[in-house]
């Protein structure tokens, strides 16, 4: 699908404008997301992401990992994250799926690195997904949510445009224990507005 570069650019400018909104609240999206990506190196390949949202770890997944596949259940943030991948030039790296995480149809242990950044939160059914990940990741598995202050940093911005932020149920503090559980060998790191967990099979 062709896109236009005046809709990539006008995009981007947007995309800008709004890491300096979250900045003004306390959250660098920038250093969030360098924080994860630091914590999860090196990502084994072929590389799967859970919940594409508007495309910023994609971009940091495609330009150090190359080829990927990035599922998410909306068309619409789908777009937005095609253009914000296209405005990094990095389009062709991505393969953009349209799916229902709680069951994927990839084979088992499919994917060297599965990743979910800031989407748990979010998930109808969070240990579903997480058992899907689990079920498709050969080496390495990584989940991410914001932590107590990145909440509270988020909320806030939102509650200032007048709305709430769509938190659904799920425990994240069980996501650890809960990867262990399949013979993973887990570390968590918290940080930056974010608690992650980092598994790798063992040996």
């Amino acid at each position: 699908m062709l896109i236009s570069q005046e809709k990539i650019e006008t995009n981007k400018k947007k995309m800008l404008e709004r890491k300096e909104v979250y900045k003004q609240y306390g959250y660098d999206q920038d250093a969030s997301r360098n924080f994860i990506l630091d914590k999860s190196l090196p990502l084994k390949k072929p590389i799967l992401e859970i919940g594409t949202g508007k495309g910023h770890m994609t971009v940091l997944l495609a330009k150090n990992a190359g080829r990927m596949i990035t599922v998410d259940n909306s068309l619409a943030d789908q777009e937005f994250a095609r253009l914000n991948v296209a405005a990094e030039k990095v389009l062709d790296n991505v393969r953009f799926v349209v799916f229902d995480a709680a069951q994927l149809s990839y084979p088992d242990q499919g994917f060297g690195t599965v990743i979910s950044v800031n989407a748990f939160h979010h998930f109808e059914k969070p240990f579903a997904v997480l058992a899907e990940m689990i079920r498709v990741c050969r080496e390495k598995i990584v989940i991410a949510d914001f932590n107590q202050e990145g909440f509270e940093m988020i909320r806030k911005l939102h509650r200032a445009e007048g709305h709430e932020h769509e938190e659904r149920c799920g425990d994240f503090s069980l996501v650890g224990q809960y990867i262990e559980e399949y013979g993973f060998v887990v570390k968590k790191y918290d940080g930056c507005g974010q608690v992650m967990y980092v598994g790798e099979k063992s040996k």
